[in-house]
């Protein structure tokens, strides 16, 4: 096996733990850079804080990029009230009942400040926030805030205001393991750039056919910004998303050890060329691919390519539950992504 499965198993671990909220993600730039340093002839930041990685290839004709993002799902502050309750609103697809109670952290400019996400006391009646809710209400963000112990006034001392980031606390961010599943926040998608990551290290001492371009992109979950920006730059026509996958009924996926290969999505139609050459791989490495049409769901690929940035798109999931809330992932499912993924960078045959 060219995957060096417990090295993997690290990198994920360590990126895991870092913060990085669309649009605040200097956290994991620093560790991506550092991940980037053994296996790039060349990296080097865009304007939209995409992180890219050259590795040089037997030529330079075709290059093909790979992507998966650095940022995470998170809060933002809307309105610091003269109580000094915080109201937040999502920064991307976070629902508060993925959530409920629990502890965060607020990216303040003098460094973390920790908090509570609550509701309020639930030995109440109806006219509490927590009472509408006893009765059946739908959680809402507005009935929620960040309780944090400190006047408004000490709050604003620290530098938190409108636009301060919120992020699920470092403590809750490890992993944990459920029989041959891995568990964590953020599994999406960190275990896609851990998966990058240990493709460029076979590829960085065992040149391609072709250029490749490794990319962690920014801003992704607020709509896959970073992307289209950093595809629209490179000379490349061929984009592979590494990203979680729902494993759910409805698209007839599981969560299991075959990757999860998108056909279509919210944005677009992922290029069958493609999709045939991951089936191909697949069973020459000695497992199979789950195809999908998702509905609810969209990559960098398919972003990039609705905008004109590229040509082709493709996607390599990693099966989830609870995607966007505690995921749990088959971790056969993260190896074989991150071995078809080295497989096709190594000859696409397109």
């Amino acid at each position: 096996m060219r995957i060096d499965t417990e090295r993997l198993y690290t990198t994920l671990e360590k990126l895991l733990s870092a913060h990085a909220p669309s649009g605040a993600e200097a956290e994991m730039d620093v560790l991506v850079n550092e991940f980037a340093a053994p296996i790039s002839d060349a990296v080097w930041q865009d304007a939209a804080d995409n992180i890219i990685i050259h590795i040089k290839g037997e030529s330079d004709e075709r290059p093909v990029a790979a992507l998966s993002h650095k940022d995470e799902i998170a809060l933002i502050v809307k309105r610091v009230d003269p109580d000094g309750k915080i109201r937040v609103r999502p920064l991307g697809g976070l629902h508060p009942w993925a959530l409920g109670e629990s502890p965060v952290e607020l990216m303040a400019p003098d460094g973390l400040c920790p908090g509570v996400l609550s509701i309020g006391a639930k030995h109440v009646s109806e006219e509490s926030p927590a009472g509408l809710l006893k009765t059946g209400q739908p959680l809402t963000w507005e009935q929620m805030w960040i309780e944090t112990r400190l006047t408004a006034e000490e709050l604003a001392q620290r530098g938190i205001r409108a636009g301060t980031r919120a992020v699920i606390a470092r403590k809750h961010k490890m992993l944990w393991r459920l029989g041959d599943s891995i568990c964590g926040y953020n599994l999406d998608c960190r275990a896609g750039l851990a998966a990058i990551f240990e493709a460029g290290m076979y590829l960085r001492e065992n040149r391609p056919a072709q250029d490749v371009y490794l990319i962690a992109s920014s801003s992704e979950e607020i709509g896959g910004h970073g992307a289209t920006y950093a595809l629209a730059q490179l000379p490349v026509e061929t984009a592979v998303a590494v990203d979680i996958a729902p494993a759910a009924a409805e698209y007839g996926t599981i969560n299991s050890g075959n990757p999860i290969i998108g056909v279509r999505d919210s944005r677009g139609l992922y290029d069958e060329r493609i999709i045939s050459r991951f089936d191909q791989l697949a069973t020459k490495h000695g497992f199979a691919i789950q195809t999908a049409v998702l509905t609810s769901y969209s990559s960098d690929s398919t972003i990039a390519k609705t905008s004109g940035s590229v040509g082709r798109a493709a996607l390599i999931g990693y099966p989830g539950d609870n995607t966007h809330g505690y995921e749990i992932c088959s971790w056969d499912g993260i190896v074989n992504t991150a071995q078809l993924l080295l497989a096709y960078l190594e000859d696409p045959a397109i």
